[in-house]
């Protein structure tokens, strides 16, 4: 190897090393299910998203369905993995094989790096990742021990609001997060009162330390009023509202009825059954 590709490469790394977003960005390959393989160009807000994930030790993520967060949280646990010895991550969801998906997306990632910038791996099954620098990654279902593990350096917990028995798994996981671990607690909403809901509520009153990040359905540049309009027609009202907005139950919106072309506000738990189409969120 030439002195000066050596040089490139140096500093190549360091960039990688210092910006994650030029990392995922050259680096990162995804599979795309319309696209197959492709480089992990990221969207705006996904950039914003990824930002407060560096910044901010605990992030709780209301989502919109099929906004690329699993993907780009599998990438930030990559480059946590690549560039830092000895990081531990778990990855929580309602079952096994969901929890997996974050795991699968790093491998694939990890697979497909240049061998340059590659750490080798030692081991490698369906539920972990480990490679020679002491990081690794590990998928489990739910469980109630879910949580307890050696100390960890990020916890993920996906689909939140649908998990049950979630405060015990926290409860748990605040021993091993007790070293300075991060955690990232996403899901779409699933009602109020529950777990997920409640730690968004008090992140918002900034009572316990979570940064808040919002990502309904219109950030991503792909989509547009029509394709929202159809999820109503695959979902019905409240199953949009819920997978598209990030709306909880007692939200306020501004509502059209469509024969007379009258806007109002209406609570979301009225306008479950009223057929009305949603403006915007208040």
């Amino acid at each position: 190897m030439s002195q000066n590709l050596r040089e490139i490469i140096k500093q190549e790394y360091k960039k990688c090393v210092e910006n994650p977003i030029y990392f995922m960005k050259k680096y990162v390959k995804i599979q795309h299910p319309i696209k197959g393989t492709c480089s992990f160009d990221l969207f705006p807000f996904q950039e914003e998203a990824l930002s407060s994930l560096v910044n901010n030790p605990l992030n709780i993520i209301l989502k919109s369905r099929q906004m690329g967060i699993s993907t780009l949280t599998a990438a930030y646990s990559l480059w946590l993995m690549t560039f830092h010895n000895d990081k531990n991550i778990l990855c929580i969801s309602i079952t096994q094989e969901t929890a997996k998906e974050i795991v699968t997306k790093v491998r694939f990632a990890n697979d497909n790096l240049p061998s340059w910038l590659k750490v080798q791996c030692v081991e490698d099954n369906r539920l972990s990742l480990r490679l020679k620098n002491g990081s690794q990654i590990k998928a489990v279902s739910s469980a109630g021990t879910a949580g307890r593990s050696a100390a960890l350096s990020l916890l993920v917990i996906d689909e939140a609001a649908f998990i049950d028995g979630i405060e015990e798994i926290w409860l748990s996981a605040q021993y091993t997060l007790s070293t300075g671990g991060r955690a990232i607690v996403l899901s779409t909403p699933n009602g109020v009162g529950n777990f997920f809901h409640k730690t968004w509520i008090g992140a918002e009153s900034g009572d316990n330390g979570f940064k808040t990040i919002r990502l309904p359905w219109h950030l991503h540049p792909e989509r547009d009023q029509a394709w929202r309009d159809r999820q109503t027609e695959l979902s019905g009202v409240k199953g949009a509202a819920q997978e598209c907005d990030c709306i909880w139950g007692e939200s306020v919106v501004r509502v059209k009825d469509k024969d007379t072309n009258e806007e109002f506000t209406i609570s979301l738990k009225d306008l479950y059954n009223s057929g009305y189409c949603i403006i915007n969120n208040i």
